[in-house]
């Protein structure tokens, strides 16, 4: 499931599901037909989040440890300086890259970990996080009355209104396995892998709609739950995929060449965004950026600056894209 680069199809394909659900979360208008386009605020973030801990172990697999370390953590600070600049830009959306910065560095350790042990983990953090949520905005409610500085770590780890890198953990944890699993399994074992989650997350969805009880962004267990299984589906459904268009990738490319640079994109759309906030009032818009033509606007624009950038600059060192390229030069991994 690789293309003549090295990058794995299934990986890609699922970080453009996740680039477009991180869209369709932003700027959809409503929630669609049946609620359906809620899902998007449950699968995104822990989606990314799962496949960077993917992303970090088949990373293992071509670099030692130390490397990867070294250049996880000058990738991390750079993420959480590019993420910072972002927030200054005025768009309507809460900036994900700092809380990604500290998650690149925080995971590393894990790739070492027995399977066992991060299913362990991933139980734990899931038990405990609303606990660990409470004590995490008292104490950063403490450090912001005191002007200290880590008050921003305090809100990136455990106290941010919709992120938080310890919960984090559990579904980079849980994206580490699936990783190992996908290399040993075969498509069977996508195969179930996509069913059984889907049907979790399918069940748990029916079982609290009437009642409203799954509030995206809570930290509450069902919720982290449910975000571990849309996310598990959306990679196994990827997978399989990836496994049909084996003979044929180049059907896929467009859209594993938009999951291949998700980092310049998500740029790209905070600058639309920012940009929407700063004239639409100017030219007679909507205040909101909530709009069908936004959505659609940011999915195309990501598809055809994705294309045309590997068309252009494919046999060149900028090939992974504007962003990803600076980071693996500054990071060694070019």
């Amino acid at each position: 499931m690789k293309y003549a680069t090295g990058r794995i199809i299934g990986i890609d394909l699922a970080r453009f599901v996740a680039l477009v659900s991180m869209f369709v979360a932003h700027t959809a208008p409503s929630a669609g037909p049946g609620g359906v386009l809620t899902l998007s605020e449950f699968l995104t973030m822990p989606l990314f989040a799962a496949l960077l801990g993917a992303s970090a172990y088949l990373s293992l697999q071509h670099m030692n440890m130390t490397f990867l370390f070294a250049s996880s953590v000058v990738r991390g600070i750079v993420l959480i300086a590019l993420g910072m600049w972002l927030d200054t830009w005025g768009a309507s959306v809460d900036i994900i890259l700092q809380y990604f910065g500290v998650l690149s560095i925080v995971v590393v350790p894990l790739v070492l970990a027995p399977s066992w042990v991060l299913a362990v983990i991933a139980a734990v953090i899931t038990l405990v996080n609303p606990y660990v949520l409470t004590w995490g905005s008292n104490l950063n409610r403490e450090l912001v009355l005191e002007g200290s500085w880590l008050q921003y770590l305090a809100n990136w780890t455990v106290a941010g209104s919709h992120y938080r890198v310890f919960t984090m953990v559990c579904w980079a944890a849980v994206g580490i396995i699936i990783a190992r699993g996908m290399q040993r399994w075969g498509v069977w074992g996508d195969l179930g892998l996509a069913l059984v989650a889907s049907a979790g997350a399918i069940a748990i969805y029916l079982y609290t709609r009437p009642t409203s009880s799954l509030m995206v962004y809570s930290g509450a267990r069902l919720e982290v739950f449910f975000n571990i299984l849309a996310a598990a589906a959306a990679m196994g459904w990827c997978a399989l995929v990836a496994r049909a268009f084996r003979a044929k990738p180049q059907v896929l490319q467009p859209l594993t060449d938009t999951g291949s640079m998700t980092l310049s994109l998500y740029v790209l759309q905070i600058g639309i965004l920012a940009a929407y906030m700063k004239y639409a009032l100017r030219y007679g818009l909507p205040l909101s950026d909530d709009s069908w033509w936004v959505m659609s606007l940011l999915i195309v624009v990501a598809i055809l600056f994705a294309v045309l950038w590997k068309r252009l600059l494919g046999a060149t060192p900028l090939h992974r894209g504007p962003f990803e390229s600076i980071l693996a030069a500054l990071t060694g991994r070019g």
